[in-house]
This record gives C-alpha cells, structure tokens and sequence, in this order.
C-alpha cells in the first residue's frame, strides 16, 4: 500500500475524529489485532464468528497508530502518551469499502478486471493474472479474499507500478455485487457462468443472474464485458446494452474460441482462435470447464491487447489454485482428485465428467458430500445428481452427510456406500480395495471438510505401499 495521510482516510470516510494526530501516515490497513504493527489502521469489522470491536485494546497494545471504530461501547484503555488515534464512523465495513474505493482511483493508469459467476471464478482469475503477468505487474486477491472485507483489503495490495488488477467477487446475498462492483469499478467484466449456486438466496439461476450482471452493468464506458456464449443465460444477453463486448464458447459462435480440444490426456490441449490467429495450449488442470475459464481468461488478455504467444505463456504457467481439480499420485498409482472446495449441482457434474473425459481407462470412483445453500430443493438436486451418476462410467460412489442419503436412494447402476460423518467414511474408505488404475474424485462444499478425508486416504494408501 502507498502512504495516505489520517486527515485524508477521515475525510473518505465521514469519520469523526476523537483524538491523536490527522497528519500521521496511514501504510498499510488490517482488521486482524493479532498482526497489528506500527503505521496501520485497524479497521474494528463485525464478522460472522467474531466482532473486531472486540480486539481494540489487542490492536493498541500491539501499535496500531489509528483505530476505526463503530460500536457504542469500547474498551480503549491504554495510558498516555503512545495512544492510538481514534475515529469513530457510522459502520466500519461500509468505511472500509469506501476507503478501498478512493484508493483504488488513485491509480488513473491502472486496468481494473472483475471477474463473478457461479463457478470458476477463482481459476479464471488466476489463468487471466498469469497471461497479464508475463508483461506488465499484476495484483489480484488472494484465496477467497473475494467478499465485502477480503476485496477491499486486496485492493490495497495496489501501488502506482501496478498495471493491472484482477478481483474475483463472490456473493450471497442480494445486492453484494453491486457494492463489490461500486468499489472495484472494473474497466473490463467477465461473468464466468450461470448456474445453481446460493439457491438459497437467489432462488433459481436467473435469481443468480438478476445477482451477477450487476458487475457488467458496472463497466466503465470505454471498457469492455466478456460474455460466455455456452451459457444458456447470458448467451441472451443484449450485445447493445455494453460498449464492447468480446464473447468466448468451445467449438465456435463466438469471437474466442477452442477447437481441437484433447481431455483424455494428463494435460488437456486445445487449440485457441481469435480471428485469422490460432495458437496450440497445453492446459495444466483438467476438465473440460477449465477450458472454458481459459477461453474467459484469454477473451480479457486479448481485448486488452495481449496477442496469442503471451496468452500460451501466462496459461500453460499457471498454477491451479488449491481444492481445484488439485491431483495427487500414489506410490502404487492410484489417482486422487481434490476439488472439495465447493460444490453445487452443475460444478458437481463437471468435475465428474472431466474426471471421465481424462481418465478413459480407469476406474473412476466418486467421493461426494452435501451441495450445501441449495434451499428447499435441496433433496431434489442430490437426487437428480444420483440420476446422472447412472448415465455415467463409475465403479463405485462414497457418499458423506445428509442430503447425499437422497443421491444414495437414486444410483442404481454402481455400488453405493453412505456415511454420515467424515470419520465414517474414512472407515469405509480404509476398506477399499484399490488398483493402480482407480481415481478418486472428492467433491462438496467447503463446510464438509472433505479435503481432509482425502488428505488422510492418500496418507493411508502411502501406508499400504510401505
């Protein structure tokens, strides 16, 4: 973060200032008092499990030179004369929003790409960040810093050599979009797709879109929007409604494109067009999804003047983000797949056809848990999941939680094993007999720890090689 002065922050902020010294330099911003250090603000934000209001004696103590505040009733006791300046604002997470929004606009020569959808934001974040690395600096958020707290504060990772920045924004409620987009205002949009996810919330997947187009509408006049033309939803969307729009599909129908698509090998290839150019990419992750988050990602680079060899170069680099797709090999061979960050009925099936599409000789074995915020359809989905299994090549499914009881009650075609907790199912999976050519996918939300059971399964069959 570049220096900003305290009278400037208080100013952006509306906040009142209690006591201490405006001139003071603001270098850097947290919300955590356990990393506090000297020439930070500590923002006192209300989270789900804690209240940062809670933790400002702790941030004081510790040197924070400022303290952003909201609460009423606050503990400041410390003694003269190292006291902490003191601002008091109506609600911290609206100040810190805004905060991150002036600073943000600091940087007039800088290239803001906001990037949603229902699934694979993440990994098109991180493919879109390599192409534009391999010329220019590039700052984008960290893990799942993709909320009301975690993307402002990224956005403070910006300086004036920063050239780009690309933020994923994820929501789950009506309207966080629209905030996240007002303090990104993104010169380019892409909307990865649309799908079932936070139904919840959003009720059907045009809810999610109602939800998600709030970061096209977004776009600053002389950027662009990047459209999935696969996607049933926003292949609908009125070109004319944006300044520029560059469009992106597997097969053809679209400005970007992939033709000559391998999945069957350890690295998918395909072949990438945008006009009379054409490139060959080895893409380091599986799926055939993955090709698409590649198509979304290129369709940014090369609206922004990117040509094709730096597009090759930034995804053939890339690092798969963790708990996506992330691939594990055994001493004896057999294959775990980790993609247990989150999971919902359309990501689901994607990750278990890719998992077919790459492994055509193998053993294919499900490891799944609940689809979690699916609302009161909930059993339907799990349900219908277990349809599709039937359709698909599977020697035998591993289920975990509640609602997969209902995805257990629908596969009829393939050996089908029900757990209710995560030691239980580590029981059964002890108990698999599995060959050099078997591959275990793990899938669910984030809140059943599956990659857990899969980190200690791998240990296990270390085990039974020694």
């Amino acid at each position: 973060m570049e220096a900003v002065y305290l009278k400037d922050l208080i100013k952006i902020v509306k906040g009142k200032f209690l006591i201490g010294d405006p001139n003071l330099l603001v270098k850097n911003i947290t919300i955590d008092s356990r990393t506090v250090r000297k020439g930070q603000v500590f923002f006192a934000i209300k989270g789900r499990n804690y209240d940062g209001h809670d933790f400002i004696k702790e941030a004081i103590e510790r040197g924070a030179d400022a303290i952003i505040y909201s609460r009423e009733e606050v503990d400041f006791a410390k003694p003269f004369p190292n006291f902490s300046s003191i601002i008091k604002v109506e609600d911290t997470l609206v100040a810190l929003g805004e905060f991150a929004k002036a600073y943000r606009e600091r940087f007039k020569d800088l290239k803001v790409i906001g990037i949603t959808g229902s699934n694979g934001k993440t990994t098109t974040k991180e493919m879109l960040a390599s192409i534009l690395r391999t010329k220019n600096k590039t700052v984008s958020n960290k893990g799942n810093f993709n909320n009301r707290i975690g993307l402002p504060l990224s956005l403070f990772e910006l300086d004036s050599e920063t050239k780009y920045g690309v933020f994923e924004a994820g929501t789950s409620l009506f309207g966080e979009i629209k905030i996240l987009a007002d303090i990104l205002q993104p010169d380019v949009a892409i909307v990865t797709n649309i799908g079932f996810s936070h139904l919840e919330t959003f009720g059907s997947p045009q809810g999610v879109f109602r939800e998600k187009r709030d970061l096209f509408d977004s776009v600053s006049e002389d950027g662009f929007v990047v459209i999935n033309n696969d996607d049933e939803i926003l292949k609908k969307i009125p070109h004319k409604m944006y300044p520029n729009v560059m469009t992106f599909a597997l097969y053809g129908g679209a400005d970007v494109y992939a033709n000559n698509v391998t999945l069957w090998s350890d690295k998918p290839r395909f072949t990438l067009n945008y006009g009379t150019a054409s490139v060959e990419i080895m893409l380091p992750v599986k799926g055939k999804f993955n090709i698409l988050n590649a198509l979304a990602a290129s369709s940014a680079a090369l609206g922004l003047g990117y040509n094709m060899d730096d597009v090759k170069a930034g995804i053939e680099s890339f690092t798969p983000p963790a708990m996506r797709m992330e691939t594990f090999a055994t001493q004896s061979g057999i294959t775990l797949i980790n993609d247990a960050y989150n999971a919902n009925p359309s990501s689901v099936r994607e990750a278990i056809q890719g998992v077919c599409d790459a492994y055509i000789d193998s053993d294919i074995n499900l490891v799944l848990g609940d689809m979690l915020e699916l609302g009161p359809n909930s059993d339907e989905y799990h349900f219908e999941l277990g349809n599709f299994i039937n359709s698909q090549r599977i020697k035998s499914v591993y289920l975990m939680g509640d609602m997969t009881a209902y995805t257990k009650e629908a596969i009829s075609k393939t050996p089908v094993y029900h757990a209710k907790d995560a030691n239980a199912l580590f029981k059964i999976l002890e108990q698999t007999n599995a060959g050099k050519k078997s591959v275990f996918l793990f899938k669910a939300s984030r809140s059943m720890n599956l990659d857990e059971v899969c980190k200690n399964f791998f240990v296990q069959l270390e085990k039974r090689k020694k």
